[in-house]
């Protein structure tokens, strides 16, 4: 069974603008510049980028990489897509889940960014807080179709602002690929390997 199922249309969306953050340069996600700021800042740079028909596989992977390694507290939400497995990894296996996790992550959004149709982003002003984390309220703007409700959830860590869920019309992508991860471990005796295995199976098959 794949790793990933097929995603509903709303989701699609909210990852085309999740890895659109991959292209931000010019606005690095500073403590000083507030979490509204952060997502504003990335609206336009992301337009341009995903309005590039002339994107290989390869740029796109590359951009969505950047936001993985740069704008994503990857430890944090791959920490959370495993969910209570986290704690029985070996040493090994840690590692080799932090490493399969990027990859995984890269070709999954990868693909989902060659699917950009049009779409704008408009973000609120302000944020709100919940728990230590920052929540900025936007909307995906549709070509055709009412817009869209994103939540982008953020914290700070090591002084600067970090992507840790997009949460669509009240669905969490981050949950989302909790649940995913763990049926595939249950349905395999509770072993953390066979996801390993079924992750990095789907990453080639993406080749």
């Amino acid at each position: 069974m794949p790793v990933a199922r097929r995603l509903p249309r709303r989701l699609l969306l909210a990852c085309l603008a999740l890895c659109g953050l991959a292209v931000l340069t010019a606005a690095p996600a500073r403590a000083t510049m507030s979490p509204d700021e952060f997502v504003r800042a990335v609206g336009t740079d992301t337009l341009k980028a995903l309005s590039d028909r002339g994107l290989t596989s390869e740029k796109r992977e590359g951009l969505v990489r950047t936001l993985l390694t740069t704008h994503l507290d990857l430890e944090a939400v791959g920490r959370f897509c495993l969910g209570r497995y986290a704690r029985n990894l070996s040493d090994a296996q840690r590692k080799e889940y932090r490493d399969v996790f990027e990859d995984y992550l890269v070709k999954v959004y990868a693909q989902l960014l060659s699917q950009y149709n049009g779409e704008t982003l408009t973000v609120r002003e302000g944020t709100r807080g919940a728990g230590g984390d920052s929540l900025v309220e936007s909307q995906i703007n549709r070509p055709s179709g009412p817009p869209i409700r994103v939540e982008w959830k953020l914290h700070e860590k090591d002084g600067k602002l970090l992507l840790t869920d997009v949460i669509v019309e009240g669905v969490s992508m981050a949950f989302t690929q909790r649940q995913q991860f763990e049926s595939v471990i249950q349905n395999n005796g509770g072993k953390v390997q066979a996801l390993l295995d079924a992750m990095k199976k789907q990453i080639a098959s993406r080749r």
